[in-house]
C-alpha cells in the first residue's frame, strides 16, 4: 500500500478541528470548529479567505474553546461551490453564501442534528440527527453568475500558483481566480 505525504498544514482555529470538506473545484477546504468558526482556505496557499462566525462578536481566544454554546460540529459544501452548510451546537443549520459571508440563512432549528450534506445538484440539504432520523429541506435554488461559473470551470483545472503564471490575464482577474476578492 502507498504512504500519503503531508502537503500542507493549516492552523487557524483555537479549538478542535471537526469537520473538513473540500468545494467542488478542490481549490478551497472548509474546516469547523469547536471555537465557533467555519475557516474557508485557499489549499495551494494555506492561507484563511473567509471566516464565518456563528458568535458575533467571535469569542476571544481565552473563551473559544470552552462551553460557548456555537460549537460547529459539521460543513458541507454545496455541488455550486457557492454554498456552505454547517451545524452548530445551538440548534440551527445554516446557509452560508461565501460570497455574502455576513448573511447566513437559518434553515432550521434542529435541536439533535448531526450531519448534513447538499444533493448532487444542490436542491436539497439532507440533515441526519442523533435521534435516527434524516431530515430534507429544500434548498433554494439560484443561478450563479457567469463570472461564478467561469472561475468554478478554471480553478477546476488551474491551481493559484498557475493562474499567476498567466501572463496576458490581467491582475485583478488573478485574484478573482485566487479567491482573493470575491
Amino acid at each position: 500500500m502507498e504512504t500519503y505525504a503531508l502537503v500542507r498544514r493549516f492552523e487557524g482555529h483555537h479549538h478542535s478541528v471537526t469537520k473538513c470538506d473540500f468545494s467542488p473545484d478542490g481549490t478551497l477546504l472548509a474546516t469547523s470548529s469547536f471555537d465557533s468558526r467555519v475557516i474557508i482556505w485557499d489549499v495551494l496557499q494555506g492561507m484563511p479567505i473567509i471566516e464565518l462566525c456563528h458568535l458575533k462578536p467571535a469569542p476571544s481566544l481565552i473563551f473559544a474553546g470552552g462551553s460557548n454554546g456555537a460549537h460547529v460540529h459539521v460543513v458541507s459544501f454545496s455541488p455550486d461551490g457557492k454554498h456552505l452548510g454547517s451545524i452548530c451546537e445551538d440548534g440551527f443549520v445554516r446557509l452560508w453564501d461565501i460570497f455574502e459571508p455576513d448573511s447566513p440563512v437559518s434553515v432550521a432549528s434542529v435541536d439533535d442534528a448531526s450531519c448534513c450534506c447538499f444533493s448532487p445538484l444542490g436542491s436539497s440539504l439532507a440533515i441526519g440527527t442523533r435521534r435516527g432520523k434524516a431530515l430534507i429541506y429544500r434548498a433554494p435554488l439560484s443561478v450563479s453568475s457567469l463570472q461564478q461559473i467561469c472561475r468554478f470551470t478554471i480553478r477546476r483545472f488551474l491551481r493559484s500558483n498557475q493562474v499567476e503564471s498567466l501572463q496576458m490575464v490581467p491582475k485583478a482577474v488573478q485574484k478573482f481566480l485566487k479567491y482573493e476578492t470575491l
